[in-house]
């Protein structure tokens, strides 16, 4: 009776364990199976394959007047008034500067002088000339005497031509001891004061162009290409934006930089910037590469600097979700642009991708194409 009471227990024990093992094998297909009451919503995107991307790029320039002059004088000599100073405006034709000329001036008197001189000894030789003409025709004087006569008086206006000359290098050399605005600006720099001893070519001010001021940027070649000279751009400051129009594109490329320079020419106003000031152009550029849009929200961070986007591989109360590795070529303030192991038309999860495993099922409850989500450009 013992052995049968054991016989029983083992077999309780056994029937036991099996309830158990079909228990937990039916737990643990209800979990790797849920039904739909158990899938998790889900919201999707309709992939849109694109053939490129725009981007904006920033570059960085100097506002810079479109003169700039390094005034000085083209003769030596004792600097005897600086009429500015640094930052006054001066108009074109101004005088500026001016050097000792107390011995220029003695010299054109001298001149002056000299020319009187000759001119009247130039007269009497004419009428000398005159009278031996008439005397030689009633033969009263020799053909030799009105030679002589002739040559006098073309010896003297020769005199005459001369002294005239060295009046006009005086009246040059007087000019050149002045230092007169080339065109309407401001005073940056002043380099020399009175009293100096100057040389040639030596800056004594510097003055830049009032009113007309540029951006020289340097480009890539390829951005540059795509650029319309008379275009117009927004230019950006530290504090506001101004407008301006492409002027030129230098053709030769820069053999540090491999850039090629675009000169934008602002345009006028009362509240310019100052020469000097540094600037920014934001510039469109167009790349041509096959991918997709996707949110922001529908990427989750992978390995190796990867990223991965979950598809949705079937529809209704079978659709799982698949991870796919996707490689970011451009972020902007709401997408970024991919490409990878995607397909037009295929349907990706548009956020929550934290809360996703491969294979679990899901439940989409809306779907909308990727490319038509609205950007924002970070950099303007």
């Amino acid at each position: 009776m013992t052995r049968s009471m054991g016989l029983v227990a083992a077999a309780l024990a056994t029937a036991a364990l099996a309830f158990v093992f079909t228990l937990g094998s039916a737990e643990v297909e209800a979990t790797a199976r849920p039904d739909d009451a158990t899938a998790l919503p889900v919201e999707t995107t309709v992939l849109e394959r694109v053939r490129g991307y725009e981007l904006r790029e920033t570059h960085a320039g100097r506002i810079q007047s479109r003169r700039a002059s390094a005034l000085g004088f083209e003769r030596p000599g004792r600097l005897d008034r600086v009429l500015v100073d640094e930052g006054d405006r001066v108009e074109a034709g101004a005088l500026l500067a001016a050097l000792d000329v107390r011995q220029l001036r003695a010299s054109r008197r001298e001149a002056e002088a000299q020319i009187g001189a000759i001119e009247a000894e130039l007269r009497m030789a004419s009428l000398t000339t005159a009278r031996r003409r008439a005397l030689r025709e009633t033969d009263h004087v020799s053909p030799e005497q009105l030679d002589q006569a002739v040559a006098a008086e073309a010896a003297l206006a020769a005199r005459l031509a001369a002294a005239k000359a060295a009046l006009e290098n005086v009246d040059a050399a007087l000019a050149l001891s002045e230092i007169r605005a080339p065109y309407a600006g401001s005073i940056t720099a002043r380099e020399a004061d009175e009293g100096t001893i100057v040389s040639p070519g030596v800056p004594v001010l510097r003055l830049i162009e009032d009113g007309a001021l540029e951006l020289r940027v340097g480009l890539p070649p390829e951005l540059a290409a795509d650029l319309a000279v008379g275009s117009r751009h927004e230019i950006e400051l530290e504090t506001k934006r101004v407008s301006a129009v492409l002027a030129a594109l230098v053709d030769a490329v820069e053999d540090d930089t491999r850039t090629r320079t675009a000169i934008f020419r602002v345009d006028p106003g009362d509240d310019l910037p100052a020469d000097g000031t540094i600037a920014r152009i934001s510039l469109p550029r167009r790349i041509e590469t096959e991918g997709f849009w996707l949110p922001l929200a529908a990427l989750a961070e992978s390995h190796r600097g990867l990223w991965a986007a979950y598809v949705v591989s079937d529809a209704g109360s079978d659709a799982t979700v698949e991870r796919r590795q996707v490689e970011v070529l451009h972020v902007d303030a709401s997408r970024a642009f991919v490409r990878g192991t995607l397909a037009d038309g295929e349907r990706i999860v548009s956020s929550g991708v934290h809360r996703l495993v491969p294979g679990q099922h899901v439940a989409p409850v809306s779907s909308t194409p990727a490319a038509a989500a609205p950007t924002t450009d970070p950099s303007r």
